[in-house]
């Protein structure tokens, strides 16, 4: 789950803006992000497993108190479900009828999706999970054909130079990268280490996913920079997409850009559910409800609607992912778990 969460919407995100800022070096911060994404998960974890049983939410109200927990509580949720789900509704959306079916309205795919996610949800989590192991081998297949298949035709000289555009860029591509990539792990803690079987044991096992999730997009962008070098790929809203269709193996084994759609729709989907798991359950934790699962449906309806009003347009939207969502999540993603970990070194308040 940790590896396509990772993939998920940042194969939308990172190839076009990483060529934009850095050219044919448009590699280099996916690496130097993933670095420092392995930081954030260093810091998520002292943070969580002082308390082992407790979700993400519970510990803000042991150690913040009731009212400042809450507070705190309610951001973290509310950055989960507009910056969250909500938006990635309306990517799903935005690419479907751009990119496949262009004469249906975005509603009706984002209803779909939307109604796709209340499923899952109501499946519960271990069913999901489930399905995320029975569906990583089909998008690590579908990702190996996609390079396979567009490797003949990178040309060496894409890459060069490769430090044509400086130092400063990599900074900001490398927070480009955490914001999609690196911060939004914190979600996970709804399901780590309190719903894992193996506790804090899996916690080698959550780095790995970010590792290999990490790579798999760093191969996307090395091959969307060979084959249509640095300055299409940073043009194009969806390059992976138009990287697959550059397939052609012997005029016979062409237009198969379906392979990067259904990359994109399985792990946009696991991305989304997620953190909408983080929403249902924070919400039911803060209201004491006794099922989680009665917010599904009401959320769903919610998320439907606000996909449609929460960007104006994509110009908009390009422009609040590149310069608000960074530091909107980066408080969800790093400056709350840093203040439970002072507080809780502070306080060392145990598990009541």
């Amino acid at each position: 789950m940790v590896i396509l969460f990772t993939i998920g919407s940042s194969l939308l995100a990172i190839p076009s803006n990483a060529a934009a800022g850095m050219k044919q070096g448009a590699w280099i911060p996916i690496i130097t992000g993933m670095g420092c994404s392995c930081l954030i998960l260093f810091i998520l974890m002292k943070t969580v497993h002082r308390y082992p049983t407790l979700t993400f939410v519970e510990i803000n109200s042991l150690l913040l108190g009731k009212w400042v927990g809450t507070l705190v509580s309610l951001m973290w949720i509310l950055t989960a479900f507009i910056g969250g789900v909500c938006t990635l509704v309306y990517y799903m959306g935005h690419f479907v009828t751009t990119q496949i079916m262009a004469t249906t309205p975005d509603y009706i795919i984002n209803i779909i999706f939307s109604a796709l996610l209340v499923m899952g949800l109501l499946l519960g989590p271990r069913t999901v999970a489930r399905t995320a192991e029975i569906l990583f081998p089909v998008v690590a297949v579908l990702i190996a054909a996609l390079i396979g298949f567009v490797s003949p035709k990178i040309q060496l000289e894409h890459f060069q130079p490769v430090w044509e555009a400086g130092v400063t860029p990599i900074l900001k591509i490398t927070l480009d990268y955490v914001s999609f990539a690196g911060f939004p792990l914190v979600f996970f803690l709804m399901i780590y280490p309190s719903s894992v079987r193996t506790g804090t044991k899996a916690s080698m096992t959550f780095v790995l996913g970010s590792l290999i999730g990490g790579m798999l997009l760093l191969l996307v962008t090395a091959a969307c920079i060979g084959v249509l070098g640095a300055e299409t790929t940073a043009r194009l809203f969806y390059p992976s997409y138009a990287l697959a269709k550059r397939i052609n193996i012997a005029e016979f084994i062409t237009r198969i850009e379906v392979i990067v759609a259904a990359i994109w729709i399985i792990t946009l989907f696991f991305e989304t559910i997620v953190y909408f798991y983080a929403t249902m359950k924070g919400l039911a934790q803060l209201l004491k409800l006794s099922d989680e699962r009665a917010l599904v449906l009401p959320l769903g309806v919610l998320a439907a609607v606000l996909s449609m009003v929460v960007y104006h347009n994509s110009a908009y939207q390009q422009e609040w992912d590149e310069r608000t969502w960074p530091f909107w999540v980066m408080t969800s993603g790093l400056f709350f778990p840093l203040l439970l970990l002072a507080v809780g070194t502070i306080r060392k308040k145990k598990i009541p």
